[in-house]
């Protein structure tokens, strides 16, 4: 391979990995529970265990999350409004 398309590679592979691991200790302390409520519950043992795992799937897991936390919708498809919402409307 070419020192002109081994040097480039070599740097995409290293800040994807420098971006995974930034990524995986939040994602290993609170993203989890958002998209898995049993995570909640998880051990500081559970957590070590998903940071591999998190650093090397994280645009993925960084698109869930992102969809996790956004507005929550019912079953029909609309925006479930929120208790202190409901009170506020006319």
């Amino acid at each position: 391979m070419p020192l002109a398309v081994a040097e480039p590679l070599a740097f995409a592979v290293q800040l994807y990995a420098a971006v995974g691991v930034l990524f995986a200790v939040p994602f290993a302390w609170r993203g989890a529970e958002a998209l898995d409520p049993a995570a909640r519950m998880g051990s500081w043992g559970f957590r070590l265990l998903i940071l591999p795992g998190a650093a090397a799937l994280w645009p993925v897991l960084l698109v869930l999350w992102a969809r996790a936390s956004g507005p929550r919708k019912t079953e029909a498809g609309r925006r479930q409004v929120a208790p202190d919402e409901a009170a506020r409307a006319p």
